[in-house]
């Protein structure tokens, strides 16, 4: 049982020094083409979602932008309606009057956002 520990123990401090060198080696290759290594990786990145970028209303983005709308749209925008309007009575009584609009406008664009979303990006999600 001892040969076969030593044995392992061998294997592992192995595997050690080959984990650091390795390491050491694409550090040192990365610090030295840092930025080459950064712009190759923008455009892998930016080549893998090309054909989401195409249409803005399906993929990640629409998906993403579905259930932000939802969430907004739901139980989360009537509590920012309910506190923005409670703000605007509040800012309006100790005289913060532009405030008071400040919150007016939150708490009506968090029921027109859907609206503003499509103006200005297109679809967005599956509505």
């Amino acid at each position: 049982m001892g040969k076969g520990f030593r044995e392992l123990e061998l294997i592992g401090s192995r595997y050690r020094k080959f984990c650091t060198s390795a390491f050491l080696t694409v550090s040192a290759k990365l610090e030295r083409h840092s930025n080459v290594a950064l712009f190759t990786f923008g455009l892998l990145l930016v080549h893998l979602s090309a054909e989401q970028l195409a249409y803005a209303g399906k993929g990640s983005y629409g998906d993403a932008c579905d259930g932000l709308l939802q969430l907004v749209e739901g139980t989360f925008g009537a509590l920012l309606t309910a506190a923005a309007g409670i703000g605007a009575i509040v800012a309006s009584a100790v005289g913060g009057f532009k405030m008071a609009w400040t919150l007016v406008v939150v708490s009506i664009g968090s029921f027109i956002l859907r609206a503003y979303i499509g103006l200005f990006n297109g679809q967005c999600g599956g509505g």
